[in-house]
């Protein structure tokens, strides 16, 4: 893995391979960055998908916990006014709507990952093979007073 090959073609100044011993090390650190990267983008989307899944989740679990058969004799989770008929509501609307709130959990996670450039967030692992040299600074070119135009 951390033989010197080709430079990354995207770098405007060509890097400097680094040694071998350097080049694990870096690829251990960037890999351990990257696990923590993709391990907070999980629990985002947990969080988000989780919390807009949430109410589906609920009226599964009243609808088969009271539903009477499924219900012990002895379930106190259960109101009076959980019939079979509306046990039965609760499953159908449960299923019906999960998949508009995954879609709506799923579309704010997108959206939140891209106004705050998580996926930016992962290193390449060019980083551990090359050393990267600062960019150079090109000097302005500055024009003279006279030359400006209004068009």
């Amino acid at each position: 893995f951390c033989m010197h090959s080709l430079p990354p073609p995207y770098s405007p100044v060509p890097p400097v391979p680094r040694d071998a011993l350097d080049c694990w090390a870096c690829a251990v650190l960037i890999t351990a960055h990257n696990l923590l990267v993709g391990t907070a983008n999980m629990l985002i989307f947990l969080v988000l998908c989780g919390g807009a899944l949430a109410p589906c989740a609920v009226m599964l679990l009243y609808g088969f916990l009271c539903h009477p058969q499924f219900r012990r004799p002895k379930e106190t989770l259960c109101s009076p006014l959980l019939t079979p008929v509306a046990c039965m509501a609760l499953l159908v609307f449960g299923v019906v709507l999960f998949l508009p709130f995954l879609i709506l959990g799923l579309a704010a996670y997108a959206r939140l990952v891209q106004s705050l450039h998580l996926g930016s967030c992962f290193l390449p692992y060019s980083r551990a093979m090359y050393q990267m040299q600062p960019k150079r600074k090109h000097k302005a070119k500055k024009r003279p007073a006279e030359s400006k135009a209004w068009v």
